[in-house]
């Protein structure tokens, strides 16, 4: 039995070690994905010298905050500055991550996307959950992908946890359908 025990915590050790330096990795690198390539992607909150690499290596011509307008913060104005000096077309919508969006918020995020010079880089703070639900939306809208294959950006994989707050991000995406002429539809209630 102790040699059982032993060989179960040396793998959940070994399996917690390879995930511990798989999102590291990721937070390193600013949580940093494609979304569509040469048209959107997705990233946690970045500094301004992130930024300015991810501007200049993809082209970047828009950025969708969803953490909303926070003028005198070091992160938003870090942010402004950049999007300043680099020309690249600001966005502020605020989507809480542990409240059931407003269906008005959403649709405001839509008309972004159909507008929004490209290629758009979508952020959050951790880029994971608000960043998640908004890339989901991306594809059902921009690519005109089907909702559940668009869902891979609400994964773990991310750092999406369909579970405790956040979870409301996923009740309103199953809860909830676009057109495709990009309007809200409510299927079933939240």
């Amino acid at each position: 039995m102790k040699k059982f025990l032993k060989i179960s915590s040396s793998v959940f050790g070994l399996i917690v070690l390879v995930y511990g330096l798989f999102f590291a990795d990721v937070w390193i690198k600013g949580n940093f994905h494609t979304v569509t390539t040469n048209r959107a992607y997705r990233c946690r909150q970045l500094d301004g010298q992130m930024f300015k690499f991810y501007i200049n290596k993809y082209g970047i011509k828009s950025i969708v905050n969803l953490r909303g307008e926070e003028k005198g913060a070091d992160w938003y104005d870090d942010e402004m500055e950049v999007s300043s000096l680099y020309n690249v077309v600001h966005y502020d919508l605020d989507l809480p991550m542990d409240k059931l969006p407003k269906d008005e918020d959403m649709q405001t995020l839509l008309d972004i996307f159909k507008t929004a010079p490209q290629p758009v880089l979508i952020h959050c703070l951790g880029g994971s959950d608000r960043t998640g639900l908004a890339s989901t939306l991306w594809k059902v809208l921009m690519d005109k992908e089907d909702k559940k294959k668009a869902a891979k950006h609400m994964l773990f994989f991310y750092g999406h946890m369909p579970f405790g707050k956040a979870r409301v991000l996923d009740k309103w995406l199953w809860s909830h359908d676009v057109t495709s002429d990009g309007k809200i539809v409510l299927t079933e209630m939240p």
